[in-house]
């Protein structure tokens, strides 16, 4: 896939109206806080892509809405994307028709990689959990939506575990206070038992289509990490039931989610452990390794979605020589040169591609 022009207006920083990049590598180059993340973003964003933080702290300041416009070539033609950001949240366009996310999540669009990914490694649970999640909805529109099912259960389980907290004195309660389900809180268990079933209806799948996703992955970015740097590196899920059993499990648990108010096992407490010649990562890797597992998975990301679409999403690199050495710069510049389009922006140029610099938002082509 190609990025052919970028249209923006009102978004970040950004002040030049039009973005062309051409085919293969082109390198965005300035100095700190001069736009070049904001360019990477907006291109993200333009393609479907979704971004940490919320959207109107991409509208520039003083004004009540951004607007973003791609037009891109893909083995069936071409597309025009678009995107309107305001205090509402944001509406996407494809070809002049309204359009979803998960329409947009037919096309190739791109994947960011950029020095935030550290959180991949060091971050909370949440932050792999993520991760996995926006992945998997690229390959499966029900996969997105069973996670907003899932959410909505959860949040009706979780309020019912609360009241009922509240109800026995919240911090003061005991385990023994459990009881109180019977008689007049007899209504309690039957609310929970209707947000289990639908918490299991769900999350169960959610289970295994992470399991199969991360099969996938795992053995991509395995291969990633070995052209980067020495080390074998594995994937795990850590979870905190299996599918099948998860209806028990939430049973299981119920005095104590009584006590916190608060569901303690399913899909949403999971994690990732990634682990580099057979030691936890997060806990034992060096800085400079536990940046090269962040672009690992990132490539893996891309070479999955590559495999998925039969064409390569748009690659994206910000600050793409940040905490990398000679070997590693190497082979993330290979990897970006071998594909039809890839776009990087740091400090300085990697010596190859076209240069495009930019300043307080503003570049010129």
């Amino acid at each position: 896939m190609r990025l052919l022009r970028l249209r923006q207006k009102n978004f970040r920083n950004l002040s030049t109206p039009l973005f062309v990049p051409g085919p293969g590598l082109t390198t965005i180059v300035g100095g700190n806080a001069q736009g070049k993340t904001n360019l990477l973003e907006a291109i993200e964003l333009a393609l479907g892509g979704e971004l940490r933080n919320g959207m109107t702290e991409r509208i520039a300041f003083g004004q009540s809405e951004a607007w973003l416009h791609a037009e891109i070539e893909t083995q069936f033609g071409n597309s025009r994307l678009e995107v309107k950001l305001s205090r509402e949240g944001r509406e996407h366009r494809l070809n002049e028709a309204p359009a979803s996310l998960r329409e947009l999540a037919q096309l190739p669009g791109a994947v960011l990689l950029g020095p935030d990914d550290l959180e991949l490694v060091l971050g909370p649970p949440e932050e792999r959990r993520r991760f996995l999640d926006l992945l998997l909805a690229r390959f499966s529109a029900r996969y997105r939506v069973m996670l907003g099912q899932y959410s909505r259960a959860l949040q009706q389980r979780n309020a019912v575990l609360k009241s009922s907290f509240r109800g026995r004195g919240g911090e003061g309660a005991g385990r023994a206070d459990a009881p109180m389900l019977e008689g007049k809180q007899g209504g309690i268990r039957a609310a929970i038992g209707i947000w289990n079933h639908e918490l299991v209806k769900y999350g169960s799948e959610i289970l295994s289509l992470r399991r199969r996703m991360l099969s996938r992955l795992t053995p991509l970015a395995r291969e990633a990490y070995r052209e980067l740097a020495p080390g074998e590196l594995k994937l795990e899920l850590s979870e905190t039931t299996e599918p099948e059993r998860f209806l028990q499990a939430l049973e299981d648990n119920l005095p104590e989610d009584l006590q916190r108010g608060a569901t303690s096992v399913g899909p949403h407490r999971d994690d990732l452990i990634i682990l580099l010649s057979g030691r936890e990562a997060a806990r034992y890797g060096s800085r400079g390794e536990c940046r090269s597992i962040a672009l690992a998975l990132r490539l893996a990301e891309h070479r999955l979605l590559w495999q998925h679409y039969q064409e390569a999403p748009l690659l994206l690199v910000d600050e793409w020589n940040s905490e990398l050495d000679a070997r590693r710069r190497g082979a993330l510049l290979a990897y970006a040169q071998s594909l039809p389009q890839a776009i990087l922006a740091g400090l300085e140029t990697p010596g190859a591609g076209a240069v495009v610099e930019i300043e307080a938002g503003v570049w010129s082509q």
